[in-house]
C-alpha cells in the first residue's frame, strides 16, 4: 500500500493532476470501478466525474459509481432503505415537540435533512469531533445551561431511534464503525479537500486507504477555513506517505500571490510551501467603499465578505445599478421570470412560445389575465403556442385584448412580479443588460467561494462581533480565511476599508 500526499494551493490545479493519475490509472488497465474519487461536495465529485468522461469517450456515468461524497458512500454501503433517513416531516415533529426552532438543511441523499439549532449544533460538533457532548459545550458560547442542553440533545437521541432514522451525523458515525466487509476494495482511492474532514471522514478515510493498493489524499492547509464545522486539518498534516507540492497557480497574479504570501506567512501551524504565480500580472487595491465600483469592466467580479448579512449593502447597490448578480448561487432575477419577461415580449411581436415559456408566463400573469381554473398552463410539451392558442385553448383572457398589439407590456401582465422587482428588471433593460446566461457578478460568503474564482475580487474587511471572538481565540482561522478570500482573484484584487477599524481583517 502506498500512498501520495498532494499540496494544492491556490489555482495549482489540484482537481486536474489528481484526473492525471486517475487517466494513467486507467490508462494502464484500472477498471473505474476499481477507482474511489471522494470529494468533499457531491458538486466537486461530479465535476471530478464528468471531466474524466470527457477524457474517456467510451466510459458512461455508471462506470462512475465510486465519484461521490463520503456521506454518499456511506449511505449506499449501509444500504439504507429511504424511509430510515430522517425526513423534514419527522424533524418538524420534534421541534413542535420541544417546542424549539429547529432549521432545516438538505443533506446529501433520499431528500435527507440536517437539524440546526443553537444546542443541536454543538451536539453534532461534539459527534463530528468524536468528543463528548460536555467537551464541546464548555469550549462553546451556547447561553444555555447544560440541564437544559443535555435535555434537548438526549431527547433528539431518543427521537431519532423512536423513529428508527438516521441523520447526518449518525450516517458517518454508522458507517465509520463498520465492519470491515461494508468497505469497498478498491485498486486506487482519491481524497480531495482532505483540509476540510471531521474525525468521522477521517476514520472512513482510514479505512478506505487501508483496504487500496494506492491511495492519493490531496488538499491544502493554508486553506483549511471550515475548522469551526469540525474540520480537522492536523490529521492532514499528519498523513505520512510521498509528499508532492504543485508549485505553479494558473490562476494567481504575481501581486495577488505577494500580498497571499505576507497573510499566511503569519500562521503558526503550516507547512511551508513555495509556489509561483501565474506569468499575467494583476493589482492589489485599497478602496474606501463599494460604492466606489460602477462594474463598468467587462470581466467576471467576485464580492466577497466574511458573513451573508454584509452582502445586503453591496446587493443594494447593484440593483440600484441595474446589474445582474449572483448572491450565493441564486440569481438576482429568477430564470423563470426572465423567461416570462422574454416570452411576453415575444407574443407581442406575433410570435410563438414554447411550452416551458407558456408555463412561465401563467405562473406570472395577474388573474384580471386569466380565467377561473386555468392558473397553471397545462399544454403538451412539444408544441409551440401562438396568442391565439392561449386563449382559445388554455384560458388566456381575451376581453383585455384582440390582437398581438393590443399585449399589454410585460410589467403589466406579469403583475406578480413585485413592484420592486419590476423596477430592478426595467432598470437593467434601460442598461442594456442581458437578463439571461450566467451573471459576471457574483456576491458569495467566503467560505461559500472556496474553489471559486473571478477576474476581479472585492473583499470586505468588516467582521461580525462572532468572527472577532474566533480572531481573538484563533488568529490563524482569520488570516487562512482572509488568505482563501484574496487567492480567489485573476488579475485584480480590491480591499474595502472597513466601516469599524477595531472589527475587521488586518489588511
Amino acid at each position: 500500500m502506498s500512498l501520495v500526499k498532494v499540496f494544492g494551493p491556490p489555482g495549482t490545479g489540484k482537481t486536474t493532476f489528481l484526473l492525471d493519475c486517475v487517466a494513467k490509472l486507467i490508462e494502464d488497465g484500472v477498471s473505474v470501478p476499481h477507482i474511489g474519487y471522494f470529494a468533499f461536495t457531491k458538486k466537486a465529485a461530479y465535476e471530478a466525474r464528468d471531466r474524466a468522461i470527457d477524457r474517456f469517450d467510451f466510459l458512461q456515468k455508471t462506470d462512475f459509481g465510486n465519484f461521490r461524497t463520503l456521506h454518499s458512500l456511506a449511505y449506499a454501503r449501509l444500504a439504507l432503505s429511504p424511509d430510515k433517513v430522517l425526513k423534514e416531516k419527522q424533524l418538524r415533529e420534534f421541534s413542535q415537540k420541544m417546542g424549539i426552532e429547529v432549521q432545516l438543511q438538505s443533506g446529501d441523499e433520499a431528500g435527507d435533512v440536517r437539524a440546526s439549532n443553537p444546542a443541536l449544533d454543538v451536539y453534532n460538533l461534539a459527534r463530528l469531533r468524536c468528543l463528548h457532548p460536555k467537551i464541546e459545550y464548555d469550549r462553546s458560547n451556547l447561553q444555555m445551561s447544560w440541564r437544559n442542553f443535555e435535555y434537548i440533545y438526549r431527547s433528539y437521541e431518543e427521537f431519532l431511534i423512536e423513529n428508527d432514522v438516521h441523520d447526518y451525523t449518525m450516517l458517518l458515525e454508522k458507517f465509520a464503525t463498520a465492519e470491515e466487509s461494508y468497505y469497498p476494495r478498491l485498486k486506487a482511492v482519491f481524497i480531495d479537500e482532505a483540509q476540510d474532514l471531521n474525525m468521522l471522514q477521517w476514520e472512513i478515510v482510514r479505512k478506505l486507504v487501508q483496504h487500496s493498493d494506492r491511495s492519493w489524499v490531496a488538499g491544502d492547509d493554508d486553506q483549511a477555513i471550515y475548522s469551526f464545522a469540525g474540520a480537522n486539518v492536523e490529521k492532514f498534516l499528519q498523513l505520512e506517505g510521498e509528499q508532492v507540492v504543485l508549485d505553479r497557480s494558473y490562476r494567481v497574479p504575481k501581486e495577488v500571490h505577494e500580498y497571499a504570501n505576507r497573510i499566511i506567512e503569519r500562521v503558526k501551524y503550516r507547512v511551508e510551501k513555495h509556489w509561483a504565480p501565474n506569468e499575467k500580472s494583476g493589482q492589489v487595491n485599497y478602496v474606501s467603499s463599494i460604492y466606489d465600483f460602477a462594474f463598468k469592466d467587462e470581466g467576471t467580479w467576485l464580492i466577497l465578505s466574511a458573513t451573508n448579512y454584509m452582502l445586503n449593502e453591496p446587493h443594494e447597490h447593484l440593483k440600484s445599478l441595474g446589474l445582474l448578480f449572483e448572491r450565493n448561487h441564486v440569481r438576482s432575477i429568477a430564470e423563470g421570470t426572465v423567461e416570462a419577461v422574454y416570452a411576453w415580449e415575444q407574443l407581442r411581436k406575433g410570435k410563438e412560445v414554447s411550452a416551458s415559456e407558456a408555463r412561465s408566463i401563467f405562473a406570472l400573469l395577474g388573474p384580471q389575465f386569466v380565467k377561473h381554473g386555468y392558473r397553471k398552463f397545462k399544454g403538451p410539451e412539444d408544441t409551440l403556442y401562438s396568442v391565439q392558442d392561449l386563449i382559445s385553448l388554455y384560458g388566456l383572457e381575451a376581453d383585455h385584448f384582440t390582437a398581438t398589439t393590443d399585449l399589454p407590456e410585460w410589467f403589466e401582465a406579469l403583475s406578480k412580479i413585485s413592484s420592486d422587482k419590476i423596477t430592478y428588471i426595467k432598470a437593467a433593460l434601460r442598461r442594456g443588460q442581458s437578463l439571461r446566461g450566467n451573471p459576471r457578478i457574483k456576491l458569495s460568503t467566503i467560505h461559500g467561494a472556496k474553489g471559486g474564482e473571478a477576474d476581479n475580487v472585492i473583499v470586505l474587511s468588516d467582521l461580525s462581533n462572532k468572527f472577532m471572538e474566533e480572531a481573538h481565540r484563533n488568529p490563524d482561522a482569520m488570516r487562512r480565511l482572509l488568505y482563501v478570500a484574496v487567492t480567489r482573484s485573476k488579475k485584480n484584487l480590491f480591499l474595502v476599508a472597513p466601516k469599524d477599524v477595531g472589527r475587521a481583517f488586518h489588511i
